[in-house]
């Protein structure tokens, strides 16, 4: 198996400087829970194992361009919010890019505020200077993103509705599941992009318990809608079905929330329970 001494490694660096607090920073970036907000990119994140500061991420995000379409991967991390530092390493090639890990951190500027700054490695088949350039572009994307986000009074935290719901649905998980699916406009898979008639979407299933659904143009004024079933087994007979929806609205909040809580009913509806 090559490992990363088998092979030149390359590096990239970025920095920026933003107006917020270094620990408030840190903590935006390091929540992976909240990536689909912080990063529009991101269609939906889970956290498949933690140990202490320890933990491994999966990742789902739509890739830029008209085409479309899913990059997933998994990334270990190592997470230090004394030091404001974390470090992470990618499970398993993505592309053009056969390794890659680094650091962030998050330095508390005097007079306010924080610098942040990554370091990435990585190693490839591919033109090293082309992946650099990729990642370099991407790289200054999420320092803009993360800057945009993080100063602003509301991005993380007003602006972002939240509406969840459960009720019990008759059957088996499996079943229970299947009937959602096939309520579901989407396409078949465990990740799907594609056009309905709510135009663009993504859909992942994730594992027995997880369904996903995000919108990538949703209705005004809503600039992110996603839906979330999760699937428990009662004890009694039966499936918990919780279908949460998650929407950010810079404008319109209570025809938002309104949009958000009718979509948390058909959602339900959809997986059959009442």
């Amino acid at each position: 198996m090559t490992t990363a001494t088998d092979r030149q490694i390359h590096r990239t660096s970025a920095t920026v400087d933003v107006d917020a607090p270094a620990d408030v920073v840190y903590r935006a970036l390091t929540d992976v829970a909240d990536w689909p907000v912080l990063y529009p990119w991101i269609a939906h994140t889970e956290v498949l194992a933690r140990e202490g500061a320890d933990d491994e991420v999966k990742f789902w995000a739509v890739r830029p361009g008209p085409e479309g379409g899913l990059r997933i991967w998994t990334s270990k991390r190592t997470l230090d919010p004394v030091a404001r530092r974390m470090v992470f390493e990618q499970q398993g090639s993505v592309g053009p890019i056969e390794q890659l890990g680094g650091t962030w951190d998050f330095v508390a500027r005097e007079g306010g505020g924080c610098r942040v700054e990554s370091g990435h490695w990585f190693t490839t088949d591919a033109d090293p200077a082309v992946t650099a350039g990729e990642l370099d572009r991407h790289g200054a994307l999420q320092m803009r993103t993360l800057k945009s986000q993080t100063e602003s009074a509301t991005a993380l935290t007003t602006d972002v509705v939240r509406v969840e719901a459960s009720a019990v649905a008759k059957g088996p998980l499996a079943e229970v599941r299947a009937r959602l699916l096939a309520a579901l406009p989407a396409g078949e898979g465990d990740a799907w992009f594609g056009e309905t008639e709510a135009g663009p979407t993504v859909q992942i299933v994730h594992g027995d318990g997880v369904v996903v659904q995000k919108l990538l143009s949703p209705p005004e004024p809503a600039e992110l809608l996603r839906t979330r079933w999760l699937f428990d087994e009662e004890a009694g007979g039966g499936v918990r079905v919780t279908a949460d929806v998650l929407a950010v609205a810079t404008r319109g909040h209570d025809q938002v929330r309104a949009l958000a809580e009718a979509g948390v009913r058909d959602a339900l509806a959809r997986a059959g329970a009442r």
